[in-house]
């Protein structure tokens, strides 16, 4: 049985990398922020989304009470 040196692997595309490396190369890196900043883009817009839509229907059922 081969006993395999110690390493990680890359964050974005799972290639072996020196222990302690988070990523294989710049590229790498450069993806796997872009895709978190994506993401974290996604998770502001939803919840605001949400927030939106609470405002709304409080807004309405106030509005309903009034009248």
């Amino acid at each position: 049985m081969a006993v395999l040196p110690n390493h990680s692997h890359c964050k974005y595309c799972g290639n072996p990398t020196p222990y302690g490396e988070d990523y294989c190369d710049d590229d790498c890196k450069a993806l796997w922020k872009a895709e978190e900043s994506m993401e974290k883009r996604k998770d502001i817009i939803f919840y605001a989304a949400i927030a939106i839509s609470l405002v709304a229907i409080l807004a309405v059922g106030a509005i309903i009470r009034l009248v």
